[in-house]
């Protein structure tokens, strides 16, 4: 029997199963911020690396390389036999798609989640327009460096003038399609939705390549990027999102009965 005046300190059961909601990070005024904090993460994440992983993203590059340029004139010449006018309608759709059209998904998302006040759906459409503007903060740049000339341009596959104007590598449409896939595929959680996703994807790089507006090795290359950007990006979001580094949360209530006197401690984390 516990006297009058002796203090209880009592942790609740919600000690062992308490969680924190999700934090809000990419309301209207939030963004802004939020894409800075995504573009350092982005950029500053290779310093990090270890050999190990110097050495996987080399190799993997390399095979991409070696594989995608050994296509790039086989591929063309293969387009240029075919009969282009049957095709160009589809392809002329796709680029549509490959283009504004993401911009357009990612932007309605964002402010159709605002105003129907649906998290989720808010959710997305930021995780993808700040995971197309980190893959574009990649793509551009190397475009420009690169200055890879198109394949209607005749110049064959391996003209390259830095900084002379030409941007066929890497492709942007690739890119912003499989960013878009990939924040899909993440969203949807569910194979068939992530094929579907990736195919769509696929076939605005092939509607590129049947236009002669970039090689396979540009589509490649705009994919790889689209997708780790997209995967960096969401990886980043739930980090923030979770309340991570936010520490455990106390609040404490007197507890006082006929008997006792004490204190009722919560703890969440």
């Amino acid at each position: 029997m516990i006297h009058p005046g002796t203090v209880a300190v009592l942790l609740t059961g919600a000690l062992a199963v308490a969680q924190q909601p999700a934090a809000t990070i990419d309301q209207p005024l939030q963004v802004p911020a939020l894409a800075l904090d995504d573009l350092k993460t982005a950029w500053s994440a290779p310093a990090a690396w270890t050999s190990g992983d110097w050495a996987r993203a080399s190799l993997g590059a390399a095979a991409l390389v070696g594989v995608s340029l050994a296509l790039d004139r086989p591929v063309d010449r293969a387009v240029r036999r075919m009969d282009r006018g049957r095709y160009d309608p589809w392809a002329n759709r796709l680029d549509t798609l490959g283009g504004a059209g993401t911009v357009v998904i990612a932007g309605g998302a964002y402010v159709g989640g605002l105003l129907a006040d649906q998290p989720r759906v808010r959710e997305f459409g930021a995780d993808a327009a700040l995971s197309m503007l980190v893959a574009q903060s990649v793509t551009i740049p190397v475009k420009l460096l690169a200055g890879r000339f198109r394949p209607e341009q005749e110049a064959g596959p391996y003209h390259f003038k830095p900084l002379g104007g030409s941007q066929s590598f890497p492709s942007g449409h690739a890119t912003q399609a499989f960013t878009l896939a990939a924040v899909i595929a993440e969203y949807a959680d569910n194979p068939w939705a992530s094929a579907a996703a990736y195919g769509g994807a696929t076939l605005v790089g092939l509607a590129r390549l049947e236009q002669r507006a970039h090689f396979v090795s540009d589509v490649a290359a705009g994919a790889v990027i689209g997708t780790l950007s997209a995967k960096a990006v969401m990886q980043h979001h739930r980090f923030l999102r979770s309340g991570a580094g936010g520490g455990v949360k106390v609040a404490w209530a007197p507890v006082r009965t006929r008997d006792t006197t004490g204190l009722m401690v919560s703890l969440k984390f």
